[in-house]
C-alpha cells in the first residue's frame, strides 16, 4: 500500500511521493539522507514534514547544505513537525 513519504538526498532534492518504500523515491546515483512522512495542510498552505523511515531514518537536515523543493507547491511553506512544533525548512 502506498503512503505519503518523503526522502531528502545527499545533494539536497526533497522528494514527495505517494509510494509503499522510501526508496522508490530514489533516482539513480542519489544517497539518501533520512526520509518520512508529509502532509498537506491547505487551511495554513503548508506543506508538513515529520517522522522517520524505517529504511534510512530520520532526515539529517543539519548535513545538507541546501534544500531544494519540489515544484508545484508554489505559495506553500515546508515545516518539520519534531514535538508538537513546526520548523520552517
Amino acid at each position: 500500500m502506498a503512503y505519503p513519504k518523503f526522502i531528502i538526498t545527499s545533494d539536497g532534492h526533497l522528494r514527495l511521493g505517494m509510494v509503499t518504500l522510501h526508496r522508490h523515491l530514489l533516482e539513480p546515483g542519489d544517497h539518501c539522507m533520512g526520509g518520512g512522512y508529509w502532509r498537506i495542510n491547505h487551511a495554513s498552505q503548508q506543506v508538513v514534514l515529520s517522522g522517520s523511515s524505517s529504511d534510512y531514518g530520520p532526515p539529517q537536515w543539519r548535513r545538507v547544505s541546501r534544500i531544494m523543493l519540489p515544484d508545484g507547491y508554489e505559495g506553500y511553506t515546508f515545516v518539520w513537525e519534531e514535538g508538537g512544533h513546526h520548523f520552517p525548512l
